[in-house]
């Protein structure tokens, strides 16, 4: 990738936002579809211990993958566009390479020399160390695709971004499922598929940006090392510091069902299995959320930057109770058909899974509307402050694992995840209120609406009754310019559907026929 200076190589230019969206929100649409389908067959092939070892070599390669590096490709959106402008990108690319590429050997040596300690640490049993060293061989393949995701990302060119997402999913279904039929049908197959799959579309992309120039300007001098690091790190370990309790956060959980529960590792990997495999449903709901992220990210900024406070917080306020009822309401639907996806598709060897679904809906309900609440320091240049509700939340989900695993075993993790989910999202709300986000009743009400979910459908469904009650008769949930908003907008979506529905030009919401 290094830069290219032969004239017959037009330059490549940046993706506009609107295409940038489009192309993300349709590949993201394809890569769920055939994520949910490459899940369902794993669930149905393997059994819940294996499917829990891939569980764990999974959320191992999330967490080590941005740790290894220090955070170095997430500096590459604030940074790789400035050294672009200074004719100095081979200079850039040439610098964090290496450095990546170190950070990269020095842990891939770490994990083979105490591939032991760390089969221990990942899956419980120190025996298994060479399905760690296969781990660590990976780990190398995940940071290469990564990187090549950062500096494509920090070049705005996203169709290439999602060409290898694309890439990724398609290959990793299709290797791995092909090795679970013709190799070992265990996690090795389908980390191998996954390690596979990472190298060929960064390998693609390499032979395709070969013939491309990247420089826009006439190359400059390069800078010392000492004007170059500097800024360059510090911003890459805030970074660091963000990723590593963001997934911390995410995957704590699946530790502690290891370490903690007292069963062997056989038996707390089938927990994991489980537990894998009543997130995949509800996980539906935390892509929703993070489409949504970046979807009404622009809007509010705009807002921002006019100096319109007020409008922000109003907008994001309705976005949260939205998608509080909206995911209420899905939530119902999942209770009702995944019975009969477990007992079918699963042939009935996750019941374990199938009795903490509540809980993880619940969780994932909470942490949806966390990623939905961040946004307002996103828009207030506050970043850090998204770091504190992961602290306080994560340190709640070590407690409250230590005291509930023991005497509930996978349904105590679960509560656990759930409730800490809830403390960090309500932490949220409070730093954003000190930030200036006027904070309404109906938003705080609806926060508790998920328990509902709790015991399944025998209260979610009275419980449903009554908010719509609450929604359709009262004040309570939405203000009066809110339901306006609603009402207007429905009727200008069915005015593009139903003859007759036309709006009101003179700005005094819509008519029926014009009058």
């Amino acid at each position: 990738m290094a830069e290219n200076t032969t004239k017959h190589h037009s330059p490549v230019r940046p993706d506009t936002l609107l295409a940038s969206v489009t192309v993300l929100l349709i590949v993201n649409l394809v890569q769920r579809s055939i994520g949910f389908g490459r899940g369902l067959l794993f669930g149905r092939w393997l059994d819940p211990d294996s499917l829990g070892q891939w569980d764990m070599a999974y959320c191992f390669l999330l967490l080590a993958a941005p740790v290894a590096v220090l955070g170095l490709p997430g500096s590459f959106g604030r940074y790789l566009e400035r050294f672009r402008r200074r004719g100095q990108l081979g200079t850039f690319l040439k610098r964090t390479t290496l450095g990546t590429v170190s950070c990269a050997a020095i842990a891939f040596l770490v994990l083979v020399i105490g591939r032991r300690e760390f089969a221990y640490r990942v899956f419980g049993d120190a025996s298994q160390q060479y399905l760690m060293l296969l781990v660590a061989c990976v780990l190398v393949a995940v940071i290469l695709h990564h990187f090549l995701e950062a500096v494509f990302a920090g070049l705005r060119v996203f169709r290439i971004v999602s060409a290898m997402q694309f890439a990724q999913s398609m290959l990793f279904a299709a290797i791995s499922l092909v090795l679970l039929v013709t190799w070992r049908c265990d996690a090795w197959s389908i980390v191998t598929g996954y390690g596979v799959a990472c190298l060929l579309s960064a390998i693609g992309v390499l032979l395709w940006s070969r013939r491309r120039n990247w420089s826009t300007e006439p190359a400059t001098a390069a800078e010392s090392h000492r004007a170059f690091w500097p800024p360059l790190m510090q911003f890459a370990v805030w970074v660091w510091v963000t990723n590593l309790l963001s997934n911390l956060f995410s995957v704590i959980d699946r530790y502690m069902l290891v370490h903690y529960s007292g069963l062997s590792a056989d038996e707390s990997l089938a927990l994991v299995g489980n537990y894998h495999a009543s997130l995949m449903v509800p996980m539906i709901l935390v892509s929703v959320a993070n489409l949504l992220v970046g979807a009404m990210t622009p809007h509010l900024s705009h807002d921002w930057e006019v100096g319109d406070r007020r409008s922000v917080s109003h907008r994001l306020n309705l976005t949260l109770k939205l998608g509080f009822l909206g995911m209420f309401a899905t939530g119902i639907g999942v209770l009702s058909f995944t019975p009969t996806l477990f007992h079918v598709a699963f042939e009935g060897k996750y019941d374990a899974g199938l009795f903490v679904l509540p809980w993880t809906l619940i969780s994932c309900v909470w942490f949806s509307m966390l990623l939905i609440s961040q946004t307002y320091v996103w828009c207030a240049e506050k970043t850090r402050h998204a770091t504190l509700p992961l602290a306080i939340g994560l340190g709640g989900n070590i407690i409250l694992n230590l005291l509930l695993l023991p005497r509930l075993g996978l349904q105590g993790a679960v509560m656990a995840t759930a409730l800490s989910t809830l403390l960090a999202l309500l932490t949220q709300l409070l730093v954003n209120h000190r930030l200036g986000m006027q904070l309404d009743r109906g938003t705080l009400m609806l926060v508790a609406i998920p328990f509902a979910l709790s015991q399944g459908l025998s209260t979610a469904i009275p419980w449903g009754g009554l908010i719509t009650l609450a929604v359709v008769a009262t004040p309570w949930v939405f203000t009066s310019r809110e339901r306006s908003e609603i009402f207007n907008l429905v009727r200008e979506r069915a005015g593009r559907w139903i003859p007759g529905i036309k709006p009101n030009l003179a700005g005094e919401g819509y008519s029926i026929d014009g009058r």
